[in-house]
Parts: C-alpha cells; sequence; structure tokens
C-alpha cells in the first residue's frame, strides 16, 4: 500500500503542542484529512483526527475516526506523516529571506549598483505599474 502524506499547514504557536496539520492518501483512493503532528514528551507523533465526547461520568473523552489496526500500519503512517513535516520545514526554511537595513549594508552595494540576479527599480513593478 502506498502512503502519501501532505502537510496542509505548518502551525507557530508556542504555546501549543500541535506543529502541523496533516492529510494522508492511501494507494490514490482513501483519504485522511486532520492528522495532527504533536509534540508530545517523547517527542513528535502522529495523532489522528478525533471526535470529541463526554463520558458516562462527564469526563471529556476522544475517539479517533481513523486508526491503524495493526501495529505495522501505525509506525508506517507515524513514520510517513513524520518525514513529510521534516520535509516541509526544511522547504519552509530555505525560504525565508532575511531583510538587512540599509545601515548595514556593505559600502560596495550602493542602491544605484545591483549585481547579476538583483531587479532594477523599473522592473519591480507589479500588474497596475506599482513600484513595490
Amino acid at each position: 500500500m502506498k502512503i502519501a502524506p501532505r502537510i496542509d499547514r505548518l502551525i507557530d504557536k508556542p504555546d501549543s503542542k500541535v506543529r502541523a496539520i496533516a492529510s494522508v492518501s492511501f494507494d490514490g483512493v482513501f483519504a485522511v484529512h486532520g492528522i495532527r503532528v504533536v509534540e508530545g514528551k517523547n517527542g513528535l507523533t502522529a495523532t489522528m483526527p478525533s471526535n470529541k465526547y463526554e463520558g458516562k461520568n462527564g469526563e471529556t473523552k476522544y475517539s479517533d475516526i481513523f486508526h491503524a489496526i495493526t501495529k505495522e500500519g501505525y509506525e508506517a503512517l507515524n513514520r510517513s506523516v513524520l518525514n513529510a513535516y521534516q520535509f516541509k520545514l526544511q522547504q519552509s526554511q530555505q525560504t525565508d529571506v532575511e531583510i538587512v537595513p540599509a545601515s548595514e549594508h556593505n559600502e560596495e552595494n550602493s542602491p544605484d549598483e545591483f549585481s547579476e540576479g538583483d531587479i532594477p527599480p523599473d522592473y519591480a513593478q507589479d500588474d497596475i505599474g506599482e513600484t513595490f
């Protein structure tokens, strides 16, 4: 069976244990959405989407909407989601851009000089002609 995970959203909230929301496709036939990547006391794990309900004694309980039946199935699903999460983190870090204040620019790159790959001001326009 081919398990194809996708990270739908990264979550960067310091007060939350949830790090991402994922979806998984099985053999391109079935899909499960709402899988959470959670930081637990033993590290990251993928948790299944669940329904919340009140038990007989009034306590809050959760029931998985989807779950693996075998240990091997759980391990394969967990591993694939966590690998996708690590890959997505690496991608997001590679696309981060740091803006350096003009005061920190070196003298070699004055505002009137451009290196190869820079966009001259007259080309930095959007569709309606405004410079950004």
